[in-house]
């Protein structure tokens, strides 16, 4: 059996952009629950979110790599980038040894949304771009991973509710440990917008 150690960190959220920014929020106390009027507006009873900037991937990615990704995609290229850093993981490490990719991811909602309103109002299909391909599915976080480091190794995503990030480092782990995998990125990432959370606000999970 292997040992199984964690080499680096990475983390993209609302209290933080870095795990420096994460750190210091914890350290001080700072929240990032706001009130999101978008939410609100839309028909939210609770319109308490935590607010994550979009991060600008301008000059990091090329414009085909970038209309692959979903929002949750991009917190998740930013963290995956902060942890091989640590990690001191370089492209020619990677292009040399099968490493995989275990990410959690819930939903997809907002593609699949905005790609079905254009084939509802136009009535064609071949108006929906490639990129929501890549974007509307579950397995769009180590898809898009994988394709933009070149991962050779283990990919699939979890789905496991609010365990499902947690879920994918077990699985990790289990891998490395029976000496199945190498090195895996294991991670999770969520979308947060108006359109995937309507059903737990109708439970009053936000207030």
């Amino acid at each position: 059996m292997n040992r199984v150690v964690i080499t680096g960190m990475g983390i993209y959220s609302c209290i933080g952009k870095d795990l420096a920014e994460v750190r210091d929020s914890l350290y001080k106390g700072k929240s990032g629950i706001v009130l999101d009027a978008v939410r609100k507006s839309f028909g939210y009873r609770s319109g308490l979110t935590g607010l994550i900037e979009r991060p600008n991937l301008k000059g990091q990615l090329d414009r085909r790599a970038r209309i692959m990704l979903p929002e949750q995609g991009e917190y998740a290229y930013v963290a995956t980038i902060e942890a091989l850093k640590m990690a001191g993981i370089d492209q020619d490490f990677i292009n040399n040894n099968d490493i995989g990719v275990l990410y959690g991811n819930d939903s997809s909602a907002k593609p699949i949304i905005d790609a079905t309103d254009i084939i509802r109002e136009k009535k064609d299909t071949m108006l929906v771009g490639s990129g929501y391909v890549f974007q509307t599915m579950n397995s769009t976080v180590t898809m898009n991973l994988a394709t933009i480091f070149k991962l050779r190794g283990i990919n699939f995503t979890i789905s496991a509710a609010c365990a499902s990030g947690s879920h994918s480092i077990g699985v990790g782990y289990h891998f490395i440990k029976s000496g199945l995998q190498d090195c895996i990125i294991c991670g999770g990432a969520q979308e947060v917008n108006q359109y995937c959370m309507g059903s737990f606000d109708a439970l009053s999970a936000f207030s």
